[in-house]
């Protein structure tokens, strides 16, 4: 039996559970005599967890500071795992490998093995009001409960206050209530206080952790500045990467656009092959089941034809008789054999014919659907270009009136500025007059310099257009430069291409002239195997043949062995009486040893 722990109560020594910034700053502002509420733990409710069986409640707990004790292997630690599991820690945390491991699983439920865990911690908001165990007062309707199940699948389930609800509430409403999951410095394991106590003041590099850079983990007060560097420097290289990639998938799909035409013609190639290699298979099978039904029908032929031994060996008084009926039997058989045979040869006939039929309707079918496939784009293209044309009518003749109305807008607006302009000219009519004797008296006056610069002009015309001439004749001269190295690389591309399908070609015409040796090769198979096929039958029409053969023979060597017999009694009963029993052994040993 384990033990269970007990609950000691001690007095108030241990801190109390940290309350949120926002919620201390307003508790400032309260008068001093009251104290901030805060949240407590009353008692925890465990149901099939780890080596607790059943409901098990523990509490209640001190408003300040409780204690868990009992003997090794009592569940101490599963009363701290308990309350990390409520807190969303994983399996790993809690000493196991999966979820379903902290279902209790002790030999009294081997047979009929528990579903679930389940684990609830019960909340309350308190204040205090004096340093006495009993001495705090609880904030009406502040009780909450928190339970997380552990199922038998290996998920989780958690619940506040009985209602379904993730992981990311509970988190969030404890957040609101001072108890921070994410960070979760509010649970000090085993080993975590030597651990802290065995820090340095301050890391003596930018790796290490001392007890100033785990103060600060807790507070949040971290640097935010390294993390942006390390993420601008991941996203740049991420661009980079992405850049590369982009480009590579470019030149991958110009090489998969290029690749696409010998694709199609390769898949073309194999379904040929494919039908191909179908039609022989076809071919074999029906002449496999040939043999198959020529080779059956022999069987079944012997074996009529040792009933009928039977029946003749029963039947010897009716030799002549059953010589007749052989004879028409024989006669029917050889008749019905060859028009087998005949009808075997047609039908092999038809069939080849009808497979040249198909083939010549396969590609019959394939040209038409090629017809259509054009026929139907160039329409499509067509009925296209008349929509297109039709649209464009449309919006000419909607925009006939606009344009007449803007014509008419315009021309009243050149009347108008018409009118002013004349209004205008007849104000500065006297000024334009005397300007006008003024730039006559001054052109007079350059009338010299005015002739002289027509000189300068016509001598910079003239050396303009011999500069322009030279220009052309150089800008000609780079045209047939750059068009004959545009044609050089035209060559060299087409070069370049016919190397590549000569390439192509050589390896396709490898390929024909190994199907040619792989064609040829099957059909020495196919021929070594119709030899055979012709030998067997060759072999099985020689038994039938000896078989009838030995049957005539057998009959005449009866009739001679009965006219023998019966001269031999003739002359025995004028000597005396013969066994009957003598004569019959005789005669079965010579028809022995004639078969």
């Amino acid at each position: 039996m384990v033990e269970e722990p007990s609950l000691n109560e001690s007095p108030p020594m241990s801190p109390r559970i940290d309350v949120t910034m926002e919620e201390k700053e307003m508790f400032e502002t309260e008068p001093t005599n009251k104290s901030p509420p805060r949240l407590m733990i009353t008692q925890m409710v465990l149901e099939n967890f780890k080596s607790y069986a059943g409901i098990k409640t523990i509490g209640p707990f001190h408003k300040c500071f409780s204690s868990v004790v009992g003997p090794n292997g009592s569940g101490k630690s599963n009363v701290i795992d308990a309350m990390l599991f409520v807190f969303g820690k994983r399996a790993k945390k809690l000493r196991l490998n999966k979820v379903s491991e902290l279902i209790h699983s002790s030999a009294a439920y081997k047979d009929d093995p528990l579903e679930f865990a389940r684990v609830s911690v019960y909340f309350q908001e308190i204040r205090d009001t004096g340093d006495g165990d009993e001495e705090y007062e609880v904030i009406p309707n502040s009780e909450i409960v928190v339970t997380r199940y552990a199922k038998r699948d290996n998920s989780s389930q958690y619940k506040l206050d009985g209602k379904n609800v993730s992981f990311k509430q509970v988190a969030s409403y404890l957040q609101s209530k001072g108890i921070d999951l994410d960070n979760n410095r509010f649970l000090i394991l085993q080993g975590e206080v030597e651990m802290i106590s065995m820090m340095p003041p301050k890391g003596k590099t930018e790796n290490d952790e001392g007890l100033l850079e785990y103060l600060e983990d807790i507070i949040g007060s971290n640097q935010y500045v390294e993390e942006t560097n390390e993420a601008a420097a991941a996203v740049e290289e991420l661009t980079e990467q992405r850049q590369e990639k982009l480009n590579r998938v470019k030149a991958v799909e110009k090489e998969k656009e290029g690749l696409e035409g010998a694709k199609l013609e390769a898949e073309a190639l194999l379904n040929k092959e494919k039908e191909i290699r179908r039609k022989k298979n076809i071919l074999f099978q029906l002449n496999r089941h040939a043999a198959s039904v020529e080779v059956k029908e022999a069987e079944t032929k012997k074996e009529e034809y040792k009933d009928k031994l039977e029946k003749e060996r029963s039947t010897i008084q009716d030799a002549s008789q059953k010589i007749t009926d052989i004879e028409n039997s024989l006669a029917e058989k050889n008749a019905d054999f060859d028009r087998v045979n005949e009808e075997l040869i047609k039908t092999k006939e038809e069939f080849a014919s009808y497979e040249r039929r198909d083939i010549e309707l396969r590609e019959e079918i394939k040209h038409a659907k090629e017809n259509k496939k054009k026929l139907t784009t160039k329409v499509q293209n067509e009925a296209k270009k008349e929509a297109d044309a039709e649209a464009k009518g449309k919006e000419a003749e909607m925009s006939i009136p606009d344009l007449e109305a803007a014509i008419e807008k315009l021309t009243l607006c050149k009347e108008e500025e018409d009118a002013k302009l004349e209004a205008i000219f007849e104000e500065t009519k006297g000024v334009t007059d005397k300007l006008r004797k003024e730039l006559e008296q001054k052109s007079q006056e350059l009338a010299p310099v005015t002739q002289d610069r027509v000189v300068f002009q016509s001598a910079l015309d003239t050396a303009l257009t011999e500069v322009k001439l030279l220009e052309d004749s150089t800008t000609r001269a780079k045209e047939q430069v750059n068009a004959s190295e545009k044609e050089l690389a035209t060559l060299d591309s087409k070069q370049d291409e016919k190397r590549q399908k000569l390439s192509e070609f050589e390896d396709e015409l490898a390929q024909s002239q190994q199907r040619i040796i792989d064609a040829q090769a099957e059909e020495e198979s196919l021929a070594e195997k119709e030899k055979v096929l012709t030998k067997r039958h060759a072999q099985l029409t020689v038994r039938i043949r000896l078989y009838c053969c030995s049957k005539y023979y057998f009959i005449i060597h009866l009739i001679f062995m009965c006219f023998h017999l019966f001269q031999i009694g003739s002359s025995r009963r004028s000597k005396g009486v013969t066994s009957s029993r003598t004569i019959e052994i005789q005669g079965s040993c010579w028809y022995s040893e004639s078969l």
